[in-house]
């Protein structure tokens, strides 16, 4: 009765070794996912936590969740916003392979239990002066000046978080106006995965 040959030796290392990596590949995927389902509904469950304090007017204060992407954590707060080294903050850690985007900050209004909403705001980046080619769209942009013997436009045009109102900012080339608005989205993202936890303007938390 022979023993094996060298060859099959090397073959059946060479299949052990691929299956030891195909389950260790398998098993890393389902630990990296596992971990994005475990801490998206502990952020839920957060969330709803700091919900029922402000609608339950505990220490007559409204509450809220802090999301900190850099030291991958998220803290629930008392009051109208987050205040680092406020002792009745809760911190909460974050596996560094996950990646979170979104609100930065949600504030539930005590009684109601609504989201806070964020104000209204003129934004994006105002066009400078110098890529304007005409009279009339030069005298447009507030701090553009039209020099008609050089035909050339010259100032620096106002920042658009100067304007207060609808009407002014979008007067302006480049500036955006952005309505108030309440809630919105929070999302984890994790080796190629995202789970999305939408809180609309009633207060209603959702994992899309």
């Amino acid at each position: 009765m022979s023993g094996f040959t060298l060859i099959e030796i090397l073959m059946v290392i060479f299949l052990i070794s691929i299956l030891s990596f195909f389950l260790v590949s398998v098993g890393l995927n389902f630990y990296k996912n596992q971990q994005l389902e475990t801490n998206t509904q502990a952020i839920i469950q957060t969330l709803r936590r700091a919900q029922s304090k402000a609608m339950s007017v505990e220490s007559d204060s409204s509450f809220g969740v802090y999301f900190d992407n850099v030291n991958k954590k998220y803290v629930l707060f008392k009051g109208d916003s987050y205040s680092p080294g406020d002792p009745y903050n809760e911190e909460f850690d974050l596996p560094a392979i996950i990646t979170l985007s979104g609100l930065s900050e949600v504030v539930f209004l005590k009684l109601e239990g609504i989201p806070k909403g964020s104000p209204a705001y003129c934004g994006g980046i105002c066009v400078s002066c110098s890529q304007f080619t005409s009279r009339t769209s030069c005298q447009a942009q507030d701090g553009c000046t039209w020099n008609r013997f050089l035909r050339r436009c010259f100032g620096t045009c106002t920042p658009c978080e100067n304007y207060q109102n609808q009407t002014d900012c979008q007067g302006q080339s480049g500036c955006i106006w952005y309505p108030e608005s309440r809630g919105g989205d929070i999302i984890l993202t994790n080796n190629g995965q995202t789970r999305i936890i939408n809180i609309n303007e009633i207060g209603r938390i959702n994992l899309q």
